[in-house]
């Protein structure tokens, strides 16, 4: 599912879009892009799953903060707005877009005369999606990925990738209340219903 708009740009083209992919198993991922953000280059990844979660921000937030009135610089990071005021710059560009481990990674792939961590193949489910993207951003509403070649997993349920409890219910999550307390959020495996239970 995708939604894409030209909202800002003086161009034939979206500058912002939104979109969702939902897989077999019934994970979702969600992706947003933009030429319309202001401040700067916004380059993060958030992954969140049933065991953990991962926030990466690769521009805005690196740690490096800067004040400048402007005098005397042009250019301060990729993407920056301004060159004056406060600032996060990016201690090293090249190294925090992937280039050097991009190109590295393909030279050495080369040179083993083996596959590159990122191969043809994965190109080719990239674009897949996006080809679903712009013909649901067109359609509004859900549209299948078309891959006529799949090389993953196939029938993989959703409910393979729930942990069992017992024989009435799935584990959802385990947590421990403020008062000590250990509360289960359960879904029970024939009805769909979520309980919580605090032990």
């Amino acid at each position: 599912m995708c939604w894409a708009d030209t909202q800002v740009k003086p161009i034939d083209a979206e500058d912002h879009a939104i979109g969702l992919v939902k897989y077999e198993n019934g994970a979702i991922g969600q992706f947003e892009v933009s030429w319309t953000f202001r401040g700067g280059l916004d380059l993060r990844d958030e992954v969140m799953g049933s065991e953990g979660t991962i926030w990466l921000n690769s521009f805005l937030r690196t740690g490096f903060d800067m004040f400048t009135t402007g005098k005397g610089a042009d250019y301060v990071a990729e993407k920056a707005e301004s060159n004056s005021g406060w600032l996060f710059p990016v201690g090293d560009e090249l190294n925090e877009l992937g280039y050097n481990h991009m190109f590295a990674d393909m030279f050495n792939a080369v040179e083993a005369g083996k596959a590159p961590q990122e191969t043809f193949y994965d190109g080719y489910v990239v674009n897949a999606i996006l080809d679903a993207a712009y013909r649901s951003a067109a359609s509004k509403q859900w549209e299948p990925v078309q891959l006529p070649v799949w090389r993953g997993q196939e029938g993989v349920q959703k409910e393979k990738a729930l942990t069992s409890y017992n024989e009435q219910f799935y584990l959802i999550k385990e947590e421990m209340t403020h008062f000590g307390s250990q509360k289960l959020i359960l879904k029970d495996k024939k009805t769909g219903e979520i309980i919580e239970k605090v032990m």
